[in-house]
């Protein structure tokens, strides 16, 4: 069977599957490999009133993490950073500062590179968790569709609004805030965006 037939019967399997299933809006899949000369980009579904279309960008929501904690482990081979090493030691000093209050007692400088990767700092999760008063993320994203947010500003948002769980490494609570703290760390030791880390 030729290279052809089965990228064309890939593609139609994955439309009929899709179709078949009223449960799914859309799905988009990717087969790529440069040795064997494939590429395939497809979507299938609808996104509104519209057509899924494999160009139109998406969120990828925690599937980032994977890329994040690679990036993390790569840094660590090559000696430039250590899972042992403290934020503090790579955050600018507003950011982190207050960051980790528990019961009265500031851990910001006890939070390891570890504990963010492993979801044990016991910082909030800017995303999921609710504030006392106010309207949570997830609310505000709703409301306000347009407005861009910076890892800072969600950082920020999160030491005004939420509190934190737990002191370093004495439990377990899945945080975003964490992972965008990572993402900042990459980017000042290898000083490139973010994005151009992950493309590279």
């Amino acid at each position: 069977m030729t290279k052809e037939k089965v990228q064309s019967l890939i593609t139609e399997h994955f439309a009929k599957i899709v179709q078949k299933d009223r449960k799914v809006h859309n799905a988009y899949l990717l087969i790529h490999s440069e040795k064997l000369g494939i590429h395939l980009n497809m979507a299938e579904g609808s996104t509104g009133n519209r057509p899924a279309n494999a160009q139109q960008p998406y969120f990828i929501a925690s599937i980032g993490k994977l890329f994040t904690s690679v990036l993390i482990g790569i840094l660590v081979e090559k000696g430039m950073i250590s899972y042992e090493d403290t934020i503090t030691q790579f955050l600018d000093n507003n950011l982190w500062r207050d960051l980790h209050i528990y019961q009265g007692k500031d851990y910001t400088s006890k939070i390891k590179m570890k504990h963010l990767l492993n979801h044990t700092s016991g910082l909030h999760d800017y995303f999921e968790d609710k504030p006392e008063q106010g309207k949570s993320m997830i609310d505000i994203l709703f409301d306000e569709p347009s407005r861009f947010w910076t890892p800072q500003e969600t950082i920020q948002w999160s030491k005004e609004h939420l509190k934190s769980h737990f002191p370093p490494g004495k439990g377990f609570h899945y945080s975003d805030t964490g992972y965008h703290i990572l993402g900042l760390i990459i980017e000042k030791i290898i000083s490139t965006p973010f994005h151009e880390a992950l493309r590279h």
